[in-house]
Formats: structure tokens, C-alpha cells, sequence
């Protein structure tokens, strides 16, 4: 098996309230469920900061991918909600949401910052063939997440708890 690997740091701008945007990220369940790709997501028997994911199957024609893997969340900072591996999965995930202030009252900025690594059965060499698919696949389904939160947030018919 070799490691395919792929970052990103994207921002969206979000006009809600501070507490409103941190208990929507802070929802690690309501809130991942949002991103593209999820097809379950659920506290883990692990703990109750740990949470299982299994995302939909990826292909570039050459390779067929299923992410299965857990994630420890630490949501103890009231400003940043970050996480990491656990276990030994096909897929790893680090990163953290991190809310500033906007450049109006009313408004936060919401950056994710995230690395991924997914374990494939391919040929060394061949890496170089995957890892911008990799990386076209993350930046689009970050995008996607952060456009989702941001529908979510405005949105005041939606209740966040």
C-alpha cells in the first residue's frame, strides 16, 4: 500500500453570529454530515470525542477508493474545533475550523485547514499520476463543506443546538 496525500486551506465568509457558527461546527455529527461524500458518520464506540466515517467511493479510472476511517475531535477551544487520526484506517484526516472575525459586524470568517493521506494499492511511481486527482477531489469537497455551513448558518429557519 503507498499514501496518496492532499492539503487544503480554504475561508468562506459567514454572516451569522459567532455562538451560532460555533455550535453548528461543533456538532461534529450534524455538521460533517454536511460535507459532500458522507454516507455515515457516528460517534464511535472509541469515546465521545471519537467518530467514524465512511465516505462515498472515489475513482480516477485508475484507482477505486472507499475512505473508511475514525477521527478524534478536540472542541475545546472556543474559537477552533481540530482533528486527527485514530486507529489505523485506509484514510487519514487532520485539521481544524478556526472562526475570525469578519470585516463587518455580523460576519465571521471560517477557515479549514486539512491534510489527508489515503492508503491505495498502486505502484509507487504511479503516485505522482494520483495525487493531483487527490487534490482536485479535497479542494472540491472542502468548497462544498464550506458552502454547506455557510447555507446552514444563514439560514434561520434551521435550528443549531
Amino acid at each position: 500500500m503507498t499514501w496518496v496525500r492532499s492539503a487544503s486551506d480554504k475561508s468562506v465568509t459567514i454572516r451569522c453570529e459567532r455562538d451560532r457558527l460555533r455550535a453548528l461546527i461543533g456538532d461534529v455529527v450534524g455538521c460533517g454530515r454536511l460535507m459532500p461524500g458522507v454516507e455515515s458518520l457516528e460517534q464511535a464506540a472509541a469515546g465521545p470525542d471519537v467518530y467514524h466515517y465512511r465516505l462515498a467511493t472515489v475513482s480516477n479510472g485508475a484507482v477505486t477508493f472507499t475512505p473508511e476511517y475514525e477521527a478524534r475531535f478536540d472542541t475545546s477551544d472556543p474559537d477552533a474545533i481540530g482533528w486527527e487520526p485514530y486507529g489505523e484506517h485506509n484514510f487519514r484526516s487532520w485539521g481544524t475550523f478556526r472562526i475570525e472575525a469578519g470585516a463587518d459586524d455580523g460576519e465571521q470568517r471560517l477557515r479549514i485547514e486539512t491534510r489527508t493521506e489515503a492508503s491505495v494499492d498502486v505502484a509507487p511511481v504511479v503516485i505522482v499520476l494520483i495525487e493531483p486527482f487527490a487534490q482536485k477531489e479535497t479542494d472540491e469537497i472542502t468548497e462544498g463543506f464550506l458552502r454547506a455551513i455557510k447555507e446552514a448558518a444563514e439560514d434561520q429557519r434551521v435550528g443549531v443546538s
